[in-house]
């Protein structure tokens, strides 16, 4: 990700000599060199979306892609770490390792004063992790009591279901439910 100025400017640099490079390359290597170019591109043109402000609103899939997100939203609000270090009344030096460390030694705190700080809310909401499935069970009406715990098999994984709650479907005689990992 491009977080600056001076990065922006290594950026183009860096893309006008994978694109020479891919002008000059043959057979399987152009596409490579051209892939890379393309790569540099997008975060190129993320930056300078960001930046213009034409992008303010960052998902959040993952903690892994909240540090990203800050960096962002910061860029987009046109912050320097400074300006953010100075309304968090914390030290540049500060701002920097956290971008750099991916706020890893930040807490909850913190986070939040960043969000704060950035005029930014954090909306999402917490789900069981890995994969939840679905199991049908076909009759005429809904069962009056849930099924009972079940065994699931996968190339990868064993789980064993018991928190199971009707989901009804537009009166629909299938009624599913969805397992979650207990």
């Amino acid at each position: 990700m491009i977080r600056n100025d001076r990065q922006l400017s290594i950026a183009r640099r860096k893309l006008d000599k994978l694109r020479e490079a891919a002008s000059r390359a043959t057979g399987e290597d152009v596409q490579v060199w051209e892939t890379l170019a393309q790569e540099v591109a997008c975060d190129i043109d993320e930056f300078l979306a960001i930046r213009s402000g034409s992008v303010k609103a960052f998902e959040v899939n993952s903690l892994d892609a909240l540090p990203g997100s800050f960096i962002k939203a910061r860029i987009a609000q046109g912050i320097t770490q400074a300006e953010l270090a100075s309304r968090l009344g914390v030290s540049e030096q500060m701002v920097q390792k956290d971008e750099a460390g991916g706020y890893e030694s930040a807490g909850i705190d913190r986070i939040a004063d960043v969000c704060d700080a950035l005029g930014y809310e954090l909306v999402g909401r917490l789900q069981p992790a890995g994969n939840t499935r679905i199991y049908v069970s076909i009759a005429s009406e809904a069962p009056t009591s849930p099924p009972q715990p079940v065994q699931f098999h996968s190339e990868t994984t064993t789980m064993f279901v018991s928190n199971v709650a009707p989901v009804p479907i537009a009166n629909h005689p299938m009624h599913f439910y969805r397992g979650l990992p207990s």
